[in-house]
């Protein structure tokens, strides 16, 4: 019951920030190895529990129709197919390498977000999405949905690069369309493991339930707390989540 507990607070804060900016399995993952949950199990049990905050934030948004549907769906479909093959093969590239090569790329995006462009996902633009950046985003989200059927710490905070450094939408706008493609690669990356009995589940349940608590509260107040608040928490979770990477 104690871990059970744990659990679903650390799920309930993961979900909270998680639902603006994504990263929230960085808390969840090491608490369940922590639990004792074997590595892998840990990991598709995070992507059953996490699955909390693409639901409830979903319908949240869409309530406060916050969401993008067609850039959303264009995103998420080749998203969730990449996860399923993320979470079917054992990739054959160094992980150790995959790590540190998206932890500079993440460094980079970081650097252009905050020098070299800090406005980007504060203010609205009259950005025109002609059909190329429909094709560059629907590639990327193939192969993010890789890493997220993978590994999955950090996924959602990389699709949402591509929401608004090539779509152009605010980090509100953002943190909205991007939950259509989380919940499909999350849910579609649990099944996988599910099926290799790699699923701790009543973890998995308190994880669902406290990421979706979690998550419903904080898109309620989400336009309370703003692009320029987002923002900041985007760029401490993409910053901690650099240097987990790196180290």
């Amino acid at each position: 019951m104690l871990s059970l507990l744990i659990v679903f607070f650390a799920s309930m804060i993961g979900g909270s920030f998680g639902t603006l900016v994504g990263g929230g399995s960085l808390i969840t993952i090491p608490t369940l190895i922590l639990l004792g949950v074997p590595p892998h199990a840990a990991i598709g049990t995070d992507r059953l529990g996490m699955a909390g905050i693409g639901a409830a934030g979903w319908y949240k948004f869409h309530k406060k129709r916050l969401i993008d549907y067609k850039i959303g769906f264009i995103l998420a479909v080749p998203t969730m197919f990449g996860s399923i093959l993320g979470a079917s093969i054992v990739l054959q590239i160094n992980e150790a390498m995959l790590k540190q090569a998206v932890a500079v790329i993440t460094i980079l995006v970081l650097f252009f977000m905050i020098v070299v462009n800090p406005r980007v996902g504060i203010e609205k633009t009259d950005h025109v999405v002609i059909n190329r950046d429909y094709l560059i985003g629907a590639v990327s989200g193939f192969f993010i949905g890789m890493y997220g059927g993978f590994c999955g710490v950090g996924a959602a905070t990389f699709l949402s690069y591509i929401l608004i450094l090539l779509f152009r939408q605010t980090f509100l706008e953002c943190a909205a369309t991007v939950k259509i493609a989380a919940l499909l690669m999350t849910s579609m990356a649990a099944s996988i493991f599910a099926i290799n009995g790699a699923i701790h589940y009543s973890f998995a349940i308190a994880m669902f339930i406290g990421a979706s608590i979690g998550s419903y509260i904080v898109a309620h107040y989400s336009e309370a707390i703003g692009n320029v608040w987002i923002k900041r928490l985007f760029s401490g979770v993409v910053l901690i989540m650099a240097i987990k990477l790196l180290f």
